[in-house]
């Protein structure tokens, strides 16, 4: 039965099977698992004189004193009290002659019972606009409201509800038995996730049923990945130590931990499957080249994917100078190059002419094969999703070894990355030091680009970032395009002035190029150039419309400055004045610690908004919050890989291995 459609309930027809549909509800599995998102509070019902401002009650009494009066344009106010002492309003919308329906129905009431927010009055406490009824509410306790569509109401919601629980005896207990003893009974917890008796019932069934949801999705995640053999790489040599003695400086300690770390992986012969994420400029790329090294000594080959075009040759560039040297074959696949240079390339790589391959999207295309890839390195990986890694690794059996600069909370972590062990890089080098940043009001930005000149004139150069390309009619938005214009026609006229966006084709890399060989002196840009790019020589960043960003966002694009031996500043120019983008722009201005940063963006923005974790491959949980429910999140990705060390297969858990199938990953 919870394998029917919904159209197995009764009361529901082809036309609203197609409603709900809408509201992700098609079978009954669905409809018993999709959860009310708040309660009306009918536990108690109390005397018009127990009521207290602030709070939401159910309150009954005699109505009295009741009346209606046009107030403008069809608009009525009904006013009256509840026993007196009760303060009742309504408006509503009635055009027609006489009273209006509302009116009429509270007119034939000798008593009512209405729900709302008491607030309070001038001679006695009020509610406006609340629910009224003429009978008891049937429902006692706490009342589910359901997300609802078009045709559909609640009451309807409630009894499909009742219905599905019906068959609850279909539906076998998924948690094993030792966690069993934490946790409410799966059929009693949804009995109370739906229908709670009081609010205690409710949070030891929604813990319950969040536990699950965790602990399904990281057994989704992570079963499969480790019990496959990995590759065995050789132990470091002479190839290693050349490479660690050629570095031009002294590794920080969460460096050398890092190196550590993926060289026990390596070495291990299980498949690696590691996170680096680290501050902004903490030196990442030095593990993946130790990486690329150790695989190129056991006779391996590394694929490197990377977000942009404009990064894949940046990289390219680097490792070639880093490990060249070292007689490693670094190449650059990227689909911008010419169709006979690709195919050179591929053909190098399945013939094992390569060590490193650099590239973006064109390194998991059907037509590249590799002669014995043993490490996939995958930078910056919140701009790629599931699928595509997953592509990656399905071009053999690579250990994989996953970069970010954008320091990710943990909670987001655990979702993202949950198949993963973590490695955090939160050091700086010696040479690093923070940038100042500083939050600008609109009034002084010709000041802020007099001061951008100024230091051009030393030699130096800036970017300037703006948050559109092109304006928009509905977004009153600076926009890159435009602003371009008028800057360089008037604040910085003086200057050679360049302008770089995500839209641009073949010419985005070259005007990069150029601001990177010093023949431009500012670079206007969106987003584009958040992550990855290293010009030493720029010293200043101004972000325009600095509210529209998030604060892991801003972290990143002030990153770009103060790579070299000149400290970097970055100005903030906010256009918003309301306090809460003042205080979120605060942040950023007081902290530089990414890791910080990300928490509090995380906890002002929420996980939905959070630099686009949708867009990150986020899975949807149906009641789960990344945010409060850290602690269990904690919890049962730890019980989920403990369970899978045990039995990576689940073959002592058949009915959990079966409940796994409705929690795709």
């Amino acid at each position: 039965m919870l394998n029917r459609p919904v159209t197995a309930l009764p009361g529901i027809g082809e036309k609203k099977a197609k409603t709900l549909k809408g509201l992700g509800l098609e079978t009954v599995r669905d409809v018993l698992f999709s959860f009310p998102r708040t309660y009306k509070d009918f536990q108690q019902v109390l005397e018009p004189h127990e009521a207290q401002a602030g709070e939401v009650q159910l309150l009954h009494g005699p109505l009295l004193h009741l009346r209606e009066r046009p107030i403008s344009q069809g608009r009525r106010l009904i006013q009256a009290t509840l026993g007196g002492q009760l303060g009742l309003t309504w408006f509503v919308f009635h055009r027609a002659p006489g009273p209006s329906f509302l009116y009429r129905k509270l007119q034939r009431a000798k008593e009512v019972w209405v729900y709302g927010l008491v607030k309070e009055g001038t001679l006695f406490p009020e509610m406006a606009s609340p629910e009224v009824y003429t009978r008891r509410p049937g429902h006692q306790g706490l009342m589910p409201v359901y997300p609802l569509a078009a045709g559909i109401t609640n009451n309807q919601r409630v009894n499909w509800i009742k219905a599905a629980l019906g068959h609850l005896g279909e539906l076998g207990e998924c948690l094993p038995e030792d966690l069993l003893g934490r946790y409410m009974h799966r059929h009693e917890a949804l009995r109370q996730i739906h229908f709670p008796k009081d609010w205690t019932h409710y949070e030891r069934a929604r813990e319950r049923l969040v536990f699950e949801e965790f602990f399904l999705f990281h057994l989704g995640l992570q079963r499969g990945q480790r019990q496959r053999e990995g590759v065995a790489h050789r132990p470091d040599g002479e190839l290693a130590a050349r490479f660690l003695a050629q570095l031009p400086f002294e590794l920080t300690a969460d460096q050398k931990d890092a190196l550590r770390q993926v060289a026990e992986d390596m070495e291990s012969g299980r498949p690696m499957r590691r996170l680096i994420q680290g501050e902004v400029g903490s030196g990442k790329t030095i593990v993946a080249e130790y990486g690329a090294v150790k695989a190129a000594a056991s006779g391996g080959q590394v694929a490197m994917m990377v977000p942009t075009e404009v990064l894949a040759l940046q990289m390219a560039d680097r490792l070639k100078k880093s490990l060249g040297p070292l007689g490693i074959r670094v190449a650059l696949l990227v689909g911008n190059m010419k169709p006979k240079d690709q195919q050179a390339v591929r053909e190098a790589l399945a013939h094992g002419e390569v060590d490193v391959v650099v590239g973006t999207h064109a390194l998991i295309t059907d037509k590249v094969e590799y002669h014995n890839l043993t490490l996939a390195v995958v930078d910056e990986q919140h701009r790629f999703g599931v699928r595509q890694r997953a592509a990656l690794l399905g071009k053999g059996n690579p250990d994989l070894l996953v970069m970010s600069a954008t320091p990710i909370p943990r909670s987001l972590a655990l979702t993202m990355y949950g198949d993963l062990d973590v490695t955090e890089i939160r050091q700086l080098p010696a040479n690093r030091q923070p940038v100042d940043t500083r939050l600008i009001h609109p009034d002084r930005r010709g000041d802020v680009y007099r001061y951008v000149l100024s230091r051009v004139k030393q030699g130096e150069q800036a970017y300037v970032v703006f948050p559109l390309v092109e304006e928009s009619e509905h977004v009153e938005l600076k926009a890159a395009v435009q602003e371009m214009e008028a800057l360089q026609g008037g604040l910085l006229a003086e200057a050679r002035v360049g302008l770089i966006h995500g839209q641009m084709g073949k010419e985005k890399e070259e005007v990069f190029q150029a601001f990177s060989r010093g023949e431009l002196d500012v670079l206007i840009a969106t987003t584009v150039v958040e992550v990855g790019m290293n010009v030493p020589n720029a010293t200043v960043m101004v972000i325009e419309n600095a509210e529209r960003f998030g604060l892991a966002q801003l972290h990143q694009l002030r990153g770009r400055v103060g790579r070299g031996r000149k400290p970097g500043i970055c100005f903030l120019l906010a256009y918003s004045h309301s306090p809460q983008a003042r205080a979120r722009l605060e942040v950023v201005r007081k902290s530089n610690d990414g890791f910080f940063i990300a928490e509090e963006d995380l906890r002002l923005r929420g996980p939905g908004d959070l630099m686009g974790v949708r867009q990150w491959g986020q899975p949807y949980f149906r009641l789960a919050d990344l945010q409060a429910d850290r602690e269990l999140l904690q919890l049962a990705a730890e019980a989920a890989r403990e369970l899978l060390s045990r039995d990576p297969l689940l073959k002592g858990y058949p009915e959990l291995a079966q409940e796994l199938d409705y929690y795709p990953i």
